[in-house]
Parts: C-alpha cells; structure tokens; sequence
C-alpha cells in the first residue's frame, strides 16, 4: 500500500486529473439521483402524506348485478326458479357482502383503528328558502378517533348518534347559497349559464379565511328540513297540481305530500383541501350514521327496491378501513383479502408511482455512469503509462522474487485509492453543487417562504455511489494489472 501511494505521489498532476475525471463521474450521479429522489419523496412522501391516505383501506362491496348474476347461477344448479321468494338473496351468502356482520369482523383484525362503512343517499333538502337535491353522508359518532370533523370552520361534532343533528360542508352551504345550480349536479364545479352571444363560465368567487369562517358561523343552529314521502303517497300523485315547494312560504307544513325532518346545523366542514377519499360520495350534508340508515331506507327509490326483491340485500358499496399506522396497512389488507373482500389502498398506486421514480432514477445514474466509464478509460491510460515509466521497477520486484499476484496488487491499490478519492470528493462537489441549486430556486425561482428541499442523499446514494466508483476504477485496472504481470524480467532489466 505504501508503494503504491509513493507511485502516485511520483506523478502528482497525472493522479490529480486522472482523479478529477473520476469525481466528475460521481458527481453527476450524485447530482442528478438526487434530483429524482427529492422529487420522489416530495410528492409520495410529503404531498401525499399530508392527504393522511396512507392509513387508510378502501374495501368494495357487491353490486346488484354480482347478486343477481350469483342468484341465477344457483337456480340452475339447484333447478329451482330465481322468482322463489324462499330461495332470493340465498347466493349472496359465498359473496362477500358488506353488512354490520363484516364490519365487527373487520374490526377485529389486528392493527385497525376502526372501520366505517358508507352510507349516503340522495334526498330533496330545504334551508335558506331554498329547495336543492343533495347527497347525504352518514358519519359514526361512536367512534372517539374519527377524524372527518377534525377541520371544521365553524361549530363542533355531532353530539350522540340519535340527535337530530346536521353538518354542512362548503360547497353544500354554497349549493343553499346561489340560484344558479350546475347541470351535472352539486359540487360539479364551474357553472356555465346562457348569456347573449354564446355561453359564459361563472367561477365562485374567492373568499377569504375570515368570510368563510363568518359565513359558516351565522348558519349554526339554523334548521334544515328533509323532505320525504308521506306514508301512502303514490309518486304517480305528484303530478297533481298542487303548491309549488319552492315558492311555499309555509315551508311545505300544510303540503298533505311530503313529511318534513328537522335537523340542527351544528358545524360546517371545510372543503378546501378536503380529502381525496370521501366515502360518502361527495356528500354536501352529513347527519348521524344511525339517522341516515332510517332515512335511507324511507328514500329508497323503485329501482333500490326492485334489486332488493330480486337479488337480495347488497349491504354497504363501500367501507373505509383505518389502520393504526402506515406499517399495518399491507398485513391488514392482505387479510382483508383472504377473508374475500376486495380491499386496495393508496400503497397500490403509491407503488405505481415508486417504479416510475425507480426508471427515472435509473435512467439519470445511467446518464451519470457513462461519464465514469469515460472516467475509467482515463485510469487505465494512467496505468498503462506507469507501466511503461516502471518497467525497470518492475522487473527488479519480479527478479528479487516478486510474484504476479504481488505485481498486480500494486496496480489494484493504486486504482483503487483513485476510485476511493475521486468518489468521496465527488459526493461533497455533488452535495455542494445541490446545496447551491436547491437555495437558488427556493430564494429567487419559486419565492417562497417554505423551504422545499428538491434533492435527496441519502445513506445508500453516497455509499453506493462511491462503492461504485472503486469497483469501476479496479475494472479500468484489470488490463494495465495483467500486462505489469507479464513483464518479462529480463527484457525489464535491459530497458532504459
């Protein structure tokens, strides 16, 4: 070892540029592996992780079809007509149906936090003198570590599961707010309405932290009113001419058609930022879990009772599964799976996502690489020039008895402190060329108060970046290595 840095030392400014070539090389993996991981973890690890998705399982239910695909499947096994009231609903059992059954058992795996299913319905709703059809969430009041309500803008939780309570979100205080409704529905987003000429976009206007607080606050303790059916009312009879719901100042208490459910608005939920999941299919308003079953089922439309008389009860679409943290959700899910239900969560896409990076990653290493492999032609030169200064040298080692093996060791340590040097001096040009970028964009390209960290090194990067480098360096050595070990002695010892 010693004599191979006195060799390198003897031709000091061939080491250093030999070694510069190397720490360029180095650099520009470092450099740019690093931009793909900071980007990485940016996006799955801080952006996605503020969505708080990563605890969280969707499991899908049975749709009427699958029912009655099962239903007919076991008539013609068993020779028995699907129209038997005994035998309707009997395949549903060997589906895996999301009833209360299936929730208890979900909730007894090991690492849930708990579960909810959804429950949602669509139901005619009246508040502010307005009349608007809205989607209506369930939400579980029993559940202490429930955390949909945690960012509401006015107001609190609902208080037990058998009040007459009510949460509206933004854009169903906004939907009770306009005249002006989307034709695809509440919450569609921007409205197009007719003007001369052809047709303009009206975009709600923005609003600021203290209008949305206040204007959520002066609806708590309003009441809103669910309309629904009277007991004995035929649709066909809403024909009839009556009093126009929307223009009745009596509030629809003397119309014999509909029966109206108060509700107390007791908190409106923030829609800014809101989670990406939302089981109760985007709902605008949210009562107690146990008051939406009741009134899910007084809503039910002719089509929801048709698929319950045929194929049976299909229990809940849907179920979110909350685990106790980020680790339990593969193991949880994976048991979810084995008990039949169809069970995914974001780590599926999440993965997608990792082998995207992991081609990026590779394809800018591979960039990176080929200026090391440039690298590498330039230590064999330094090699094979040595051989040519050295080989007198050389041949007074082999002559006093020095083997090839010895021989070739000199030259692998040589290369081998080349690669070594030239990979540590280029992670520290690679952290200082990061360094120096990452401020430049944060201080005058993106402006911004928040300093984002657009390059990662970690651990494995710099280790494996300088790992590399020696072993590149000890491949560039083989051929100069072999050929100082074929010297002959005596050839060497006559050469001048």
């Amino acid at each position: 070892m010693a004599l191979a840095w006195r060799n390198l030392s003897q031709s000091k400014l061939r080491t250093v540029l030999t070694t510069i070539g190397v720490i360029i090389g180095v650099g520009a993996i470092i450099t740019m592996v690093s931009l793909g991981l900071g980007l990485q973890k940016n996006i799955v690890n801080n952006a996605l992780s503020r969505l708080d998705v990563y605890t969280r399982i969707t499991v899908i239910g049975v749709s009427a079809d699958e029912l009655l695909a099962a239903n007919e499947k076991q008539s013609d096994s068993d020779d028995t007509s699907v129209d038997d009231p005994g035998d309707t609903g009997s395949a549903a059992k060997s589906l895996p149906i999301i009833d209360d059954k299936a929730i208890a058992r979900m909730q007894e795996i090991s690492g849930v936090k708990y579960v909810v299913p959804q429950m949602s319905f669509v139901s005619f709703t009246r508040f502010n003198n307005r009349t608007r059809r809205v989607n209506i969430g369930g939400a579980p009041t029993t559940i202490p570590d429930y955390d949909a309500f945690d960012n509401l803008l006015a107001g609190t939780k609902f208080s037990s599961d058998d009040a007459q309570e009510a949460i509206l979100t933004e854009d169903g205080l906004n939907l009770f707010n306009t005249d002006q409704v989307s034709p695809f529905g509440p919450g569609a987003g921007p409205r197009r309405v007719g003007a001369r000429g052809g047709r303009r976009t009206i975009f709600p206007a923005a609003k600021t932290e203290e209008e949305r607080q206040r204007d959520a606050s002066q609806v708590i303790g309003k009441e809103l009113v669910l309309l629904t059916l009277k007991s004995g009312v035929q649709p066909a009879s809403l024909v009839t001419p009556q009093s126009n719901p929307l223009n009745d100042e009596n509030d629809l208490s003397n119309d014999p058609r509909f029966e109206r459910h108060v509700f107390k608005i007791v908190g409106v939920k923030n829609s800014v930022g809101a989670q990406v999941i939302n089981l109760a299919g985007n709902a605008q308003v949210f009562i107690p879990m146990k008051q939406a079953k009741h009134y899910r089922e007084s809503t039910r439309d002719t089509m929801a009772q048709m698929t319950q008389a045929l194929a049976g009860d299909p229990g809940y679409p849907a179920a979110e599964v909350r685990v106790i943290d980020p680790s339990q959700v593969q193991p949880v899910e994976e048991k979810l799976r084995g008990m039949g239900f169809r069970a995914f969560s974001i780590t599926n896409a999440i993965d997608a996502i990792r082998l995207i990076f992991l081609i990026i990653n590779g394809s800018l290493a591979l960039i990176g690489g080929i200026a090391l492999l440039v690298a590498s032609f330039g230590i064999s030169n330094t090699m094979i020039m040595s051989i040519r200064e050295r080989t007198r040298e050389i041949g007074i080692m082999k002559a006093i008895g020095g083997s090839d093996g010895e021989i070739m060791k000199i030259f692998f340590v040589e290369a081998s402190f080349i690669g070594l040097s030239g990979g540590v001096f280029g992670v520290v040009g690679g952290w200082t060329i990061d360094a120096i970028a990452n401020f430049v964009v944060n201080k005058w390209v993106i402006a911004s108060t928040t300093s984002i960290q657009f390059f990662s090194i970690p651990w494995y990067l710099w280790g494996g970046a300088i790992t590399f480098a020696v072993f590149v360096s000890l491949i560039a050595a083989i051929y100069p290595a072999f050929r100082a070990a074929k010297v002959d002695p005596i050839k060497a010892l006559r050469h001048e």
